[in-house]
């Protein structure tokens, strides 16, 4: 069954405010342009894998990223 806006609305509003508030951080977030075109972004996004791969960057462990181990 597809969730419609108001489902959606009525499980939201049902969250801790902390939660609602994260939550709208999120969803503002997700609307909010960085300013950088598509060609930017795959740029640099072509420099970090290189980097990674090269192993100038060593990224970042499970642990680091979740908080928890793996």
């Amino acid at each position: 069954m597809p969730l419609t806006n108001l489902a959606v609305a009525e499980e939201a509003l049902s969250l801790s405010p902390v939660k609602r508030a994260d939550l709208a951080k999120l969803l503002i977030q997700s609307i909010e342009s960085d300013g950088r075109s598509d060609a930017e972004v795959s740029s640099e996004l072509k420099r970090r894998l290189d980097d990674l791969l090269a192993g100038r960057d060593s990224g970042l462990n499970f642990e680091h990223v979740f908080g928890c181990p793996a």
